[in-house]
């Protein structure tokens, strides 16, 4: 039988061989099953501990740096909806109407910030789901939180008097000005009170809306303010974004 020459360079590439995936998509996978299973731990942030903090500040660091999508503000996979997994900051600020009362009121912001925080989680009140629906392609974003809300007297108990919730939803223009950066100028917001049975009295308020970007020009005294928000990682399924103020945002597609 004649002989078959084998070249041995060819041998040790064989046994080489790569996975199907590459070590960034693993690591990728890695990080995320890792930061989602903090954010359930943690209440999406909301109850996070120092240390929670510093380990879902490291994940997602790392998470930027393996981010698989070039200009990400500008692939078509950023649009769609998104719903907030984690924050390191209050979850309604995931609302473009946030976005601009901060910038409006500068450094008071926090101040506002907390006031409605202590406002909305009173008597077993609070943020529920919150959805942040992107369509750049058409310049819109819309942001849709879910907000239960108490009334309550203090010195009589804790348990509230009443409690319903309802929708607060910001609508406005959102146009892609650089491979990471979306400008943001909110339009309009609209309050859906989805409990009408709790308080019938307040059902005219329905489906109000309030048009923020003429009374923040009116406040103002000149353009609605325009604030950014940075994409930072992109995939089929998970979004990293930031705010101007460094504060974070994952989102995982619904």
């Amino acid at each position: 039988a004649r002989a078959v020459a084998v070249d041995p360079d060819a041998a040790n590439n064989a046994v080489a061989a790569p996975s199907s995936a590459s070590p960034s998509v693993d690591a990728a996978a890695s990080l995320k099953k890792r930061l989602v299973a903090l954010a359930a731990a943690s209440g999406r942030g909301l109850d996070a501990t120092a240390a929670q903090k510093a380990a879902a500040a490291s994940l997602v660091a790392d998470l930027i740096a393996v981010n698989p999508t070039p200009d990400p503000a500008m692939s078509a996979k950023v649009n769609g909806d998104w719903e907030l997994v984690y924050s390191d900051t209050y979850l309604f600020r995931s609302s473009p109407f946030f976005w601009a009362v901060g910038k409006m009121m500068g450094e008071t912001g926090d101040f506002f910030y907390g006031a409605h925080d202590h406002q909305t989680g009173m008597f077993g009140g609070g943020v529920g789901r919150v959805v942040q629906s992107l369509d750049l392609e058409n310049n819109r974003i819309v942001s849709d939180c879910i907000v239960k809300a108490s009334l309550g007297v203090p010195l009589l108990g804790f348990a509230p008097i009443f409690s319903g919730f309802g929708s607060v939803i910001t609508a406005g223009r959102a146009v892609a000005e650089s491979e990471t950066r979306v400008a943001v100028v909110a339009e309009t917001t609209t309050i859906r009170q989805d409990d009408k049975e709790v308080i019938p009295a307040l059902n005219f308020l329905n489906n109000t809306t309030v048009p923020i970007e003429d009374a923040m020009r009116q406040i103002g005294g000149g353009a609605a303010p325009e604030v950014f928000l940075d994409v930072l990682y992109l995939d089929d399924e998970m979004r990293v974004s930031k705010l101007e103020d460094g504060s974070t945002f994952v989102y995982q597609r619904c």
